[in-house]
């Protein structure tokens, strides 16, 4: 397999079309199209399919590109660290978030960190933590934030748990039910959660006291129409505590003030092992760790 190919087949994938793929890459249809070709040949599958929906991966071509992504990422990286050694912090770094995890003192290490290397480019992505991994697996990430729980060493990852997030059961102002002392009163109202019960604080909370799930839920991953749900539905809704206290959210909702304690969720900071990261990755997951634990983590560690 050549470079040329394996970025060629996921600018294909990414971008739907050959058209498309041929002017991010900068070379002609047909060339891209040879390329595809020689690398069907070499590995004697088909890899792309043509449909109503434009071109599409085979399996053999989705579990291609999923390595390929990781192949290029990494020969950017590469790049990028030889510049890096040449004497210039000029790359760049890809920072992935979920909806609930940035804090203000998280914006504050990257501003003291652009102020430092006003040269580095930083790339931030809002995804599920599902997601998220999936982009450090796959090389598009450099570092995350994620309230998903710990597994340290899981897929090679180093992880660092940051800080704990406060959380928060809330309804509409008015609600019938906004007075309620029990998780009990609140199983036949409707839910509103952003990510499934299963994998959720939410159903850790049933789980924990030993509760039904409650029948009727909505799952939301947009934050904007979440918002807008909590506030005019009868849905009993879950929040990171810094969330909800924005003016524009707990403006319209009120927190519920339950027996039960709501269980809180630790960010953690994830990245790939220090020897495949780039001096200004690495550079920022250092500034990141001592930001959030204190000089203190740096003398004991």
């Amino acid at each position: 397999m050549k470079l040329h190919q394996l970025r060629a087949i996921v600018a294909i994938c990414e971008s739907g079309s050959i058209q498309e793929a041929s002017r991010l890459l900068h070379i002609s249809q047909p060339a891209l199209s040879k390329s595809i070709k020689e690398l069907e040949a070499e590995l004697g599958v088909p890899l792309l399919v043509r449909s109503n929906r434009g071109i599409t991966a085979t399996e053999y071509g989705e579990r291609l590109v999923r390595r390929a992504r990781l192949v290029v990422e990494e020969v950017r990286r590469a790049r990028d660290e030889i510049e890096t050694l040449k004497g210039a912090m000029d790359g760049r770094v890809a920072i992935g978030v979920s909806p609930v995890t940035p804090s203000q003192q998280f914006a504050s290490c990257l501003l003291r960190y652009r102020k430092r290397y006003p040269k580095v480019q930083l790339q931030i992505s809002e995804l599920r933590p599902a997601k998220l991994l999936e982009g450090l697996r796959e090389g598009q990430l450099d570092l995350v934030l994620t309230s998903q729980p710990s597994s340290r060493n899981v897929d090679g990852f180093h992880w660092q748990e940051l800080y704990a997030q406060p959380t928060t059961l809330a309804v509409r102002k008015g609600h019938p039910l906004r007075n309620a002392r029990s998780l009990h009163e609140l199983l036949d109202e409707e839910w509103l959660v952003p990510d499934s019960l299963d994998v959720s604080l939410a159903g850790q909370m049933f789980e924990q006291y030993q509760v039904r799930h409650p029948e009727r839920v909505i799952e939301c991953a947009s934050v904007v129409l979440y918002a807008e749900l909590a506030a005019n539905t009868d849905a009993v809704s879950f929040w990171s505590r810094r969330v909800f206290d924005l003016p524009i959210v707990s403006g319209t909702l009120d927190a519920l003030d339950i027996a039960e304690t709501v269980p809180g969720t630790d960010i953690s900071l994830v990245c790939r092992p220090p020897e495949l990261m780039t001096r200004e990755a690495q550079t920022l997951v250092d500034e990141l760790v001592y930001a959030f634990k204190g000089p203190h983590l740096r003398k004991t560690e």
